[in-house]
């Protein structure tokens, strides 16, 4: 796979590194690397664009199913997307293949709720985060990774979303997240209560000595330490030890997760449904069933782990 010192040699020298983004402008901003992907923005064509290079071969898993659906989608909200096979050529000859997102003209929403200081601008910040939420509902699509990192704020006050590649159609996996960012906004502005937005909030436990945190799902919390990521109860206690390398958040009590031998299903006490040996492992939880893909088949399961579709031999 290609390196994060490959995507910077190339964005130096665009014109011999990127068949039909040669022309290209990288202002030499920062490169940002995920689970998944190594992304930064450049301009291009009077285009401001979200380059994402894969880090692991199933980076692409995910929008390679996503896209052909979301042709099939009659809503602005979700952002064109272009997987460009073989894009980047590497000092080494290797040709890797890109993803390109456009961005919306609009600045971070982390800026506007860190700068939220009355009810009125908490309140605007929250009808933004409900009109998205409605266009979502209404496109029949979950972004699946709501965050404020993720969240862009345009100069009309509508709120945009970013990073799309782990989408699926149907609605409601976003639902948790959008209440979290609620709570956070009405936290944020003096005199404004929880129980003005909402009444079924719960008090945001603190999880502290951790790298990374995310928000309680099901009662646990993924986590990220140095060792990796597991899970914790509200109460900080080590449920699922942190050993993953990429850990999804619970959803009727199953997690997709990462190791070097590859991606698996585990139950909430951190056994395995499905053995991580599948470049991707993906539960829907409208079914109780998983699909998971080795050696570029996809083999179905049910919720208890039982293979549905017989793995065809090479």
């Amino acid at each position: 796979m290609a390196t994060i010192s490959d995507l910077r040699s190339a964005l130096t020298h665009p014109r011999t590194h990127f068949r039909s983004l040669g022309r290209l402008r990288w202002n030499g901003g920062e490169i940002v690397r995920s689970t998944l992907f190594a992304e930064t923005v450049v301009e291009c064509d009077g285009e401001r664009l979200r380059l994402c290079m894969p880090l692991a071969s199933l980076s692409l898993a995910r929008v390679e199913r996503f896209m052909p659906q979301k042709r099939h989608l009659l809503s602005t909200s979700v952002p064109e997307q272009r997987l460009l096979r073989g894009e980047m050529a590497t000092e080494r000859g290797d040709a890797v293949d890109i993803l390109c997102e456009r961005v919306p003209d609009a600045l971070p929403m982390a800026d506007a709720v860190a700068s939220v200081n009355d009810n009125e601008e908490a309140s605007a910040l929250i009808a933004a985060l409900d009109a998205l939420q409605a266009r979502l509902r209404a496109a029949d699509v979950s972004h699946n990774n709501v965050r404020e990192q993720n969240l862009l704020l345009d100069a009309e006050g509508e709120a945009h979303l970013v990073r799309w590649y782990y989408a699926t159609v149907g609605t409601g996996g976003d639902d948790e997240a959008f209440e979290e960012l609620r709570r956070k906004i009405a936290s944020a502005a003096d005199g404004l209560s929880v129980g003005d937005v909402a009444d079924d909030y719960d008090a945001l436990p603190r999880l502290d000595g951790h790298l990374s945190v995310r928000p309680i799902r099901e009662g646990l919390a993924a986590v990220e330490d140095e060792s990796g990521w597991g899970f914790v109860d509200s109460e900080n206690r080590s449920v699922v030890p942190s050993v993953y390398l990429w850990v999804n958040d619970f959803c009727e009590g199953r997690a997709e997760v990462e190791t070097a031998e590859g991606m698996g299903l585990i139950d909430k006490a951190g056994r395995y449904i499905i053995e991580p040996r599948y470049e991707v492992v993906e539960y829907d939880s409208r079914s109780g069933r998983s699909m998971a893909r080795q050696r570029e088949e996809w083999i179905e399961f049910d919720y208890s782990g039982q293979r549905l579709v017989e793995e065809e031999t090479v």
